[in-house]
């Protein structure tokens, strides 16, 4: 059993050695024994011929003894001594400390190599380390024997056999990677998660779009690897901790945890991304636009309710400038034409317009061959891939910070950074105002009163912060004010302005009114024309300039031009100022005799008794009657229309 090996078949020699307990020990007894129980026998191999007899043959007890003492001797032989192989040393992954320690250890090398030049390198390390033992080495090396050492400890020295195999190390090194491959130390390496057999099991289960917390995840991975492994109680012993499962999943990147979480714009932000380069640009080569739903409540111009409008901005790529906003019910087609017809008339017609994919700007309405507005005015429309807003960083960053600060200006913001409570309240009570219905108001409602703002407080506030933002702030990224930025960058040659007439046909807000005798309405204002007596008593559409309220645009249902209402066209004085004082002053003195008359009549009142006369009762009641018709004749009566007047001052 020397060679550790189960043999099939045994010589008579071999089975004497193995000194079998209630076997016989001599060889003849042995050949005997086997030919009377007829065990199965073959000729060996080999010098000298003879007999093996199979071990299947053999009686049962002989063959459990046989197998039990291999599986002894296999138990207590040595493995056998195979030379060790270090491990190879990955740069990438050598730390601070790593690369300090090899450093050291390359500098004392360094010092053995120069103590060679008069003595030999064994007399040379065993000077040093004896030096080290003694603690006669300069300070400095006795701190890089400190630090080559890699533990630290006050008594720890150098050991010859130590020192030389840095510089057998050292030697054998062909350039410098090699040295510090070899000389640097050896650490326990942290298990990598992908080397984790069971994390992809749990993360099937925690990759939910539900937002799962990762306890609760554990909780469902336990019940689908109990009933997985219900059959095989190795692996069902093998199920990882909690504690396992956070420590795993904390070595993984927060872009690996969350796929499956996440998809869309809202995985994207996770990953890298492509930088643009802008500063090859002119100004009005490339504007970019897109629309922000505000984060505030405001007065709806139409209803009077509160709503959350919509704020849509025009910039130019290669400036950051604002070139163009516009305000809306909501983001569509018409807000964003009424943006670009806003920054077109004072900065020009761009080469290229670039917005996201949405509905209310890819339609046909801008894009249509004939009829759209972009192609009508040679403007190239370029749109960014559906759900990848990082495409647009520019205005959607731009949104974050100008929409923000406007919506800051109201109590009615309700955005990231205000209060809950005082949202709540605020929320509340504006929408509780804006439903009474002519019933007393409430303490709450009369705390909301004038929180609310106003359509055109609104857009005042959002004109002052653009105009802030152009010409005062000062861009991170250009180093100048978008304003100063975009001059620098203009070449007048290449700006092309659009006439009235070409303005006109551009589209705005509109919505549907109805004119009465040369008059139409508008967000409380008056506007007049006498065209509009053409279409009296019939709905028009209004087209409105948020920038510019002094007129509007008055159109038929099916587009043909009717006329531009002045904001109180038609507005004059009632009457003459001097007129009116000359009036006033008369008014005076008719009510002061009136009020003289009637205190002498309460004075009179005072007699109670009248005595009439038989003989004169009929000429007093006649007097009484005729003084009657003079007060009322005294009755003060003013003049309304200039005809009265007259009519008095003849009189």
């Amino acid at each position: 059993m020397g060679d550790l090996s189960l043999k099939t078949h045994y010589s008579t020699k071999e089975l004497v050695e193995l000194n079998l307990k209630g076997f016989p020990s001599a060889v003849k007894n042995i050949i005997e024994k086997a030919k009377r129980e007829n065990w199965q026998s073959r000729n060996r191999k080999g010098r000298g011929g003879g007999l093996e007899y199979a071990l299947v043959s053999m009686p049962e007890v002989i063959q459990t003894e046989i197998r039990k003492k291999f599986a002894v001797d296999v138990v207590k032989a040595q493995p056998k001594q195979l030379p060790s192989v270090r491990a190879e040393v990955d740069l990438a992954n050598l730390t601070t400390k790593q690369r300090e320690i090899a450093d050291a250890r390359m500098a004392l090398v360094q010092y053995v190599l120069e103590l060679e030049q008069s003595m030999s390198r064994i007399k040379a390390v065993t000077y040093l380390c004896d030096l080290a033992k003694n603690g006669k080495l300069p300070s400095h090396l006795a701190e890089l024997i400190e630090v080559a050492n890699a533990k630290k400890s006050a008594k720890r020295t150098l050991s010859v056999r130590t020192l030389n195999g840095w510089v057998v190390d050292y030697c054998k090194a062909k350039n410098v990677e090699q040295r510090l491959k070899l000389l640097a130390p050896q650490v326990k390496q942290a298990v990598k998660p992908e080397e984790v057999w069971w994390l992809t099991s749990f993360l099937g289960v925690y990759r939910q779009k539900n937002g799962i917390y990762l306890t609760e995840a554990y909780r469902q991975f336990e019940v689908e690897w109990a009933s997985n492994y219900q059959e095989n109680p190795i692996l069902l012993a093998e199920m990882p901790s909690l504690s396992q499962v956070q420590r795993a999943m904390a070595k993984l990147p927060l872009y690996v945890k969350e796929y499956g979480r996440r998809t869309g714009s809202h995985y994207k932000t996770l990953l890298s991304y492509v930088k643009r380069d802008w500063s090859a640009l002119r100004a009005n080569d490339v504007w970019i636009g897109d629309g922000h739903a505000m984060k505030l409540k405001v007065t709806h111009p139409i209803h009077g309710k509160p709503f959350t409008p919509e704020l849509t901005m025009i910039i130019d790529g290669a400036s950051r400038k604002i070139v163009g906003w516009s305000m809306a019910l909501a983001e569509n087609a018409f807000a964003v034409a009424d943006a670009l017809r806003h920054a077109i008339s004072t900065h020009g017609v761009p080469a290229i317009y670039y917005s996201d994919n949405g509905g209310g700007e890819k339609n046909k309405f801008l894009d249509a061959e004939v009829t759209g507005m972009l192609p009508r005015l040679g403007i190239k429309h370029e749109t960014g891939i559906a759900g990848n807003p990082q495409g647009r960083g520019i205005i959607e960053r731009l949104n974050k910070t100008v929409g923000l600060l406007i919506a800051r200006q109201f109590e009615t913001y309700y955005g990231t950074g205000a209060d809950p409570e005082t949202t709540r309240k605020v929320l509340y009570g504006v929408n509780s105002l804006a439903n009474a219905k002519g019933t007393a108001l409430t303490p709450v409602q009369k705390r909301a009163k004038g929180k609310l703002p106003s359509w055109q407080q609104l857009l005042d506030v959002v004109q002052q912060v653009v105009d802030w933002y152009n010409q005062e702030h000062i861009h991170s990224e250009i180093r100048y004010t978008p304003a100063k930025k975009y001059q620098q960058m203009l070449h007048s040659e290449d700006v092309v302005m659009l006439t009235d007439i070409e303005l006109r046909d551009m589209s705005r807000p509109e919505f549907i009114r109805t004119p009465e005798r040369g008059w139409i309405s508008w967000c409380n204002n008056k506007y007049f024309n006498t065209k509009l007596l053409a279409v009296d008593g019939q709905e028009v559409v209004i087209g409105i300039d948020i920038h510019n309220a002094e007129s509007i645009q008055v159109r038929t249902k099916d587009g043909r031009f009717v006329c531009d209402a002045i904001w109180n066209g038609n507005t004059r004085e009632a009457f003459p100022v001097a007129m009116l004082e000359q009036q006033r002053k008369e008014r005076h003195q008719r009510r002061s005799k009136l009020k003289e008359r009637q205190l002498a009549e309460i004075n009179a009142e005072l007699n109670p008794v009248i005595t009439i006369e038989q003989n004169k009762g009929a000429e007093l009641l006649h007097g009484l009657c005729m003084n009657g018709l003079k007060k009322k004749e005294e009755v003060e009566e003013i003049a309304v229309f200039p005809s009265d007047l007259k009519r008095m001052k003849r009189a």
